[in-house]
């Protein structure tokens, strides 16, 4: 049965004197009490990378944005103001690596030191009124692949969000180039009006949806090798490379008023609001020493076995991409280089074969025509050897989980 993440803000019961009611369009931003926003975890988190422990979530932290409304209203983009943006919320402890009950609160963090010392900085409660709270994880700080952007004010633009929570942020998603540097982008659904009396001050925080795609490639071949003793040739198929190049780069996230809590904007581009022309991008996985592989014997299986190899995000290579759920863009390609390898002689050949993500006009298969958003997409090659090209590709679905085995079996790397 799968185990949902539930985070819950916890707050000291703190009396504090009634202030007037600002009027609307005079939205100010309100004294703070001595009551710091902390957060409590209610279970066992979610077992989903890249946040597949406590620890884990403590060592690289989240983002909790909050905007402050006068008492009397409500979250509505007019009566509300910002009250604190994108702080950083973690665990405080000396000694992260030691550290396995967590029985304290997360709460407002600095940046973690290089000797993992992480020291608080909270963040306070308002006097009166309520806040509402927009959170993301993994945090980011700056103009890095994961940005939090002001309210859309332009009715336009608002109307190109179907369902827009008026006077919500905005979340820019723009995945590294490098495998490596990609994140898991995890969203917790907005948590509105909230006070610090309500229900104790603690409420639900959400981080068990996945909001991107993870991509994948497997791989085998048809066609002869030489295996030959006498010659002392025993060639096998090894994958060098692997490029998706010209798929959607940039999107923006949004938050609804409605259910489902959140979307990804199809309408609305991060390099064009006001229309649909997205950023293309291109990635890349390789290794430093030029192939993906765990060993001598770790060669592409040929097609008679009808297995496929592949690779994987294990010991310091990043076989696998966390990229934006899109539908595919006519034009995007996949590009696999794969070398000719001798266990004795080294590299007997090298080839480079590029393929179209998706036909066009488009195929009718929609698993080589969309990314969903919170799946996996294994997409499985059969490279044709003798006429260095490929035979086949298609690609399938797969739930998005983590075992947490941390040896899945053989893999295209070292």
């Amino acid at each position: 049965m799968r185990k949902i993440a539930t985070f819950l803000f916890a707050a000291p019961l703190f009396l504090a004197g009634a202030c007037t009611k600002v009027p609307a369009g005079a939205v100010r931003i309100p004294a703070a009490s001595g009551d710091p926003v902390e957060l409590a975890v209610g279970g066992q988190t979610k077992g989903k990378a890249p946040i597949t422990t406590l620890a884990e979530l403590a060592t690289q932290d989240f983002s909790v944005s909050a905007w402050y409304s006068p008492e009397g209203e409500i979250f509505d983009g007019e009566h509300t103001v910002k009250y604190f943006e994108n702080h950083r919320f973690g665990y405080v402890t000396s000694d992260l690596a030691g550290e396995t009950t967590f029985p304290n609160a997360w709460q407002g963090v600095a940046p973690h030191a290089s000797a993992g010392i992480v020291n608080a900085s909270p963040v306070y409660w308002p006097l009166d009124g309520t806040l509402s709270f927009f959170c993301y994880a993994p945090y980011r700080e700056g103009d890095a692949d994961i940005v939090l952007e002001d309210p859309v004010t332009d009715a336009a633009i608002a109307a190109r969000l179907p369902g827009y929570l008026p006077g919500s942020p905005l979340i820019r998603v723009t995945p590294a180039a490098a495998a490596a540097d990609q994140a898991d982008f995890l969203c917790a659904p907005p948590l509105l009006d909230r006070s610090r009396y309500d229900a104790g001050g603690m409420f639900p925080l959400d981080f068990s949806q996945h909001r991107m795609t993870q991509v994948e490639f497997g791989f085998n071949y048809t066609g002869t090798l030489v295996d030959d003793d006498g010659l002392n040739i025993h060639e096998k198929v090894r994958v060098t490379s692997i490029e998706l190049q010209d798929v959607i780069g940039s999107k923006y996230f949004y938050f609804t008023a409605t259910s489902p809590d959140a979307a990804w904007s199809a309408l609305v581009s991060p390099a064009d609001p006001s229309g649909s022309d997205f950023p293309r991008a291109t990635y890349r996985i390789s290794a430093a020493g030029g192939e993906l592989k765990t060993g001598l014997d770790a060669n592409l299986p040929d097609l008679a076995g009808g297995t496929y190899l592949t690779v994987r995000k294990e010991d310091n290579l990043d076989g696998l991409f966390y990229l934006l759920p899109q539908e595919i863009p006519s034009g995007a390609r996949l590009v696999v280089s794969y070398n000719i390898v001798d266990d004795y002689a080294g590299v007997r050949g090298s080839e480079v074969i590029t393929v179209p993500l998706r036909s066009d006009p488009p195929t009718d298969d929609p698993t080589l025509a969309v990314w969903p958003e919170g799946k996996k997409v294994r997409y499985l090659l059969t490279l044709d050897i003798p006429n260095r090209g490929f035979v086949t590709m298609t690609a399938k679905y797969y739930d998005w989980e983590n075992s947490n085995n941390l040896h899945p079996g053989q893999e295209l790397m070292y």
